[in-house]
């Protein structure tokens, strides 16, 4: 354990958690925190768990611990913003496929040294051509600053070093061509039982801790070179490209380029206004590595030209791609892409912007007002992979349609982690590309912290456990608007998360949204500070779960407003448990229907009827307003809501109201 692990752990465990307020609310229908939670003899007969992730098991298991959990996982990824190697860290072992590789010391230092060597990318270069990779003649370098030189060096040392863990990762896979074609062109989720067991086949060929390993090499190296490319100055003019079997590799300054889309290896640009076209990818499965360094400049990072002039809503294509590599993206390898300054627009109807499927992709941008704009798939997305978003400063906005803003599917951990600025999440809700199953009114965000997993329980029974979505803003008056499933949302096993730490924030959606969750999933959404306003349209939000799972809520500070529809407020439906936590502030509170600590009923003549449903609201704080329908919410009360009242208060269907 390093010392600022330790340093966070025993801060944690020195700080009072909400297990004390919510023992005291349950206390009241003769439940705690130990037995205010599902048999397992009960789960087993609805619960079909294949390979959920690390992080869920815990919180399932316990679910008033969550928000302790929770609270360490986002201490270590408040630290590790900009820092790639340890995000890659942290959201492996998150997923149960990590490793350490900070354990003894940094992983960059042995590539960082050896470029210091006299003629290092010289060295280097010559050793991939005498290993194959280079057919051509290795053009001079006399121009390239020595800087870049290094720096590259760095890069492909640590390249040609991790390609072993690449290999590892993928030689159970008989044939890895056809199998990075098939995984895009058959699409995501499996469309019948054949495909189905392909899939799955697949998932158990692929060791994906060797690649995740090789990802925080390369994210240590990563770092350290941008850290020595930020010296070079912008006007120095120089051009080389070099063909390798991986890739081109392209060092270049001084002037705009255009960067065309063809597969690339590494690409550092120190200087002008660029535009980079489906750049970096794993453009094939030869091209496993994809690094682009960009240190200054308005850059465009684009899936298509035509965008640079039209948003992805408004362009008639955008449905047209979505199975193709775009930039930032990662299939059966490594992408990064990191811009170190300048009002950037990335904007792709492919998936992009740190979107792993089978593979990791992180896209860092440390500084400027940047425009997000997407389809599917992107800005933090992953499917049996990792895909990282990570913005360190500006005012930023986020666009996109569906499984998008910290999405995680099956295997996967998607993540955006946005430092500063006051920023805007919108997952698109009125052109309907994606109607919901539950309303067509509405698109299936499947965003903004998102947890989602296949179910095939009404198929062939071989459903598949959701993976963890992330969405963690620091600071900024921040807005968040999606349609159905977002903001902290889990289904089937997933695990939806949305922290805010700081700013007055408004928070906008319908169905599922706002710590909500449902068929065995975790909705968690924690807002730290601010006069905060929540709205949703239609149903389940607000710290509410269905049919086995926990939606959570917790605002800790401010004058809050909750605009909530039926199921709502810490509201348990078939079986789940909801749960609402405001700690301070005078709030408003408008709802109807099953809210503020009840539960719905569950389905007789089954084994549910001997299952918890469970609403909990409390508000520890502040003169707060009430809806008048709703009796028992009053300030300074306590009650329990029973709907069906069994022998055991834990086989019992009800909730409890606490108001301090």
């Amino acid at each position: 354990m390093t010392t600022l692990t330790a340093a966070l752990v025993l801060t944690a465990l020195a700080s009072p958690g909400f297990e004390r307020d919510f023992d005291i609310a349950l206390g009241q229908a003769g439940l705690s925190t130990a037995t205010a939670r599902w048999d397992d003899g009960i789960l087993g007969f609805y619960r079909q768990s294949d390979k959920p992730t690390a992080l869920y098991g815990p919180c399932y298991q316990d679910p008033w611990r969550t928000p302790f959990y929770l609270e360490m996982l986002r201490k270590q990824a408040m630290t590790s913003s900009g820092r790639p190697a340890s995000v890659f860290e942290i959201a492996s072992r998150s997923i149960g496929q990590g490793t350490r590789r900070s354990l003894l010391g940094d992983p960059a230092s042995v590539y960082a040294d050896r470029s210091k060597a006299a003629d290092s990318l010289g060295d280097v270069l010559r050793r991939m051509k005498e290993a194959g990779l280079i057919k051509g003649a290795v053009p001079s370098l006399a121009k390239v600053p020595d800087t870049v030189k290094k720096s590259a060096a760095a890069l492909l040392e640590a390249g040609t070093a991790m390609v072993a863990y690449r290999r590892a990762a993928f030689a159970g896979v008989p044939d890895l061509p056809a199998a990075y074609a098939s995984v895009r062109g058959d699409g995501l989720e499996p469309s019948g039982p054949l495909e189905e067991r392909r899939q799955l086949t697949l998932r158990d060929q692929c060791a994906m801790s060797y690649l995740y390993a090789a990802a925080q090499d390369l994210g240590a190296t990563v770092n350290w070179a941008e850290g020595q490319l930020r010296l070079v100055p912008a006007t120095l003019a120089y051009d080389v490209r070099i063909d390798t079997d991986w890739g081109k590799i392209v060092l270049t300054g001084g002037s705009a380029s255009v960067h065309d889309g063809e597969a690339t290896l590494l690409l550092i640009d120190t200087g002008g206004d660029d535009t980079y076209v489906n750049v970096p990818a794993n453009a094939s499965a030869a091209n496993w590595l994809s690094v682009v360094v960009d240190t200054t400049g308005k850059d465009k990072y684009l899936s298509d030209p035509a965008l640079a002039k039209s948003t992805v809503a408004d362009w008639p294509q955008r449905g047209k791609s979505r199975r193709q590599n775009g930039p930032g993206s990662a299939l059966f390898g490594l992408t990064f892409l990191v811009d170190l300054e300048g009002d950037d627009l990335y904007r792709s109807a492919r998936p992009s912007f740190g979107s792993g499927t089978f593979g990791a992709a992180y896209v860092g941008d440390r500084a400027g007002d940047d425009t997000y704009d997407s389809y599917a798939d992107s800005e933090g997305f992953g499917l049996q992979g990792i895909g990282v978003l990570d913005d360190s400063k500006g005012k930023d906005t986020y666009r996109g349609f569906t499984q998008v803003q910290g999405a995680g599917l099956p295997g996967g951990f998607g993540a955006v982690i946005d430092a500063d600025g006051d920023d805007t999440y919108d997952a698109n809700d009125t052109v309907l590309d994606f109607p919901s199953a539950q309303t067509s009114d509405h698109n299936n965000s499947m965003a903004q912290g998102a947890g989602y997993g296949f179910r095939a329980d009404y198929l062939t029974g071989r459903s598949q456990s959701g993976g963890i979505g992330l969405l963690y803003d620091m600071a900024g008056n921040d807005r968040y608007a999606c349609g159905v499933f977002g903001q902290a949302c889990g289904y089937w096993e997933g695990t939806g998360i949305l922290w805010d730490d700081a700013g007055n924030d408004t928070y906008g959606g319908q169905w599922y949204v706002q710590g909500a969750a449902a068929h065995f999933g975790i909705g968690y959404l924690e807002d730290s500070d601010g006069t905060d306003s929540y709205t949703a349209g239609m149903n389940m939000a607000q710290g509410a779960g269905h049919d086995f799972s926990l939606g959570m809520l917790i605002d800790r500070a401010g004058d809050d407003r909750y605009q909530a529809p039926n199921l709502s407020l810490g509201a348990g439906n078939a079986n789940g448990i909801g749960a609402f936590l405001d700690l301070g502030g005078s709030d408003t509170y408008a709802s109807v229907g099953i809210t503020l600590g009840t539960s719905a009923e569950a389905q007789k003549s089954s084994m549910r009827e001997r299952a918890l449903s469970l609403g909990a609201f409390l508000d520890l704080g502040g003169t707060d307003t009430y809806p008048e329908g709703s009796t028992w919410a009053r300030n300074g009360n306590r009650t329990v809501n029973w709907n069906q009242k069994n022998d055991k208060p834990s086989e019992s269907q009800v909730g409890v109201f606490l108001d301090r």
